[in-house]
């Protein structure tokens, strides 16, 4: 791939680890979305069927006691399922408008890409202070949709959305470059 000086091979297999797994759920999950907008096997019941079985993977995904191979298949499974429920909503998007899949697989790659060589490349690891940050600003952002949805927004609404969906947009990246430097360190 390329050659980091200061990422050890260690952090780098871990990194390829991690990625390749983010890399199989996402494949895994769009096969459970072709399954569920392109088979018979859909509905209520099979939906319900689905949150069912996926709060039982959850429960068994993050079980320490358990190997790591009966875990990363958990989190496959968990994946598919979350795949399935969603199956009938990128089946409707893709009939709507096909070409905003194919941009938003780009620009999460993108997005992706360049948030985890901006941890990885940065010389001091200050960019876990972001956690503390992050934190902050999600609380806050809590508080903010509890608080309209109990008392009403005076404000307009478009303006408050799109900037709800900026910010939180804005700590999607934060947690990217985080979380590299959690694994990095």
């Amino acid at each position: 791939m390329f050659e980091m000086k200061d990422v050890s091979e260690k952090t780098q297999m871990h990194l390829k680890k991690v990625y390749g797994s983010l890399m199989t759920c996402t494949g895994v999950c769009a096969l459970g979305m072709y399954m569920n907008a392109y088979t018979i096997l859909s509905g209520f019941f099979m939906q319900f069927v689905s949150i069912i079985g996926m709060a039982y993977m959850m429960y068994k995904v993050t079980n320490i006691y358990l190997p790591e191979n009966e875990r990363i298949g958990y989190l496959w499974a968990l994946a598919f399922f979350m795949g399935f429920l969603v199956g009938p909503l990128i089946h409707n998007l893709y009939e709507f408008a096909p070409e905003i899949l194919m941009q938003a697989i780009a620009i999460t790659t993108i997005v992706f890409g360049s948030f985890t060589a901006v941890a990885l490349f940065t010389k001091r690891r200050s960019m876990l202070f972001l956690g503390s940050i992050i934190s902050s600003i999600m609380s806050a952002l809590f508080w903010y949709r509890m608080v309209t949805w109990m008392f009403g927004s005076r404000f307009g609404m478009d303006v408050n959305s799109m900037a709800y969906i900026m910010v939180g947009l804005f700590v999607a990246c934060l947690y990217i470059i985080y979380d590299t430097q959690m694994i990095i360190e």
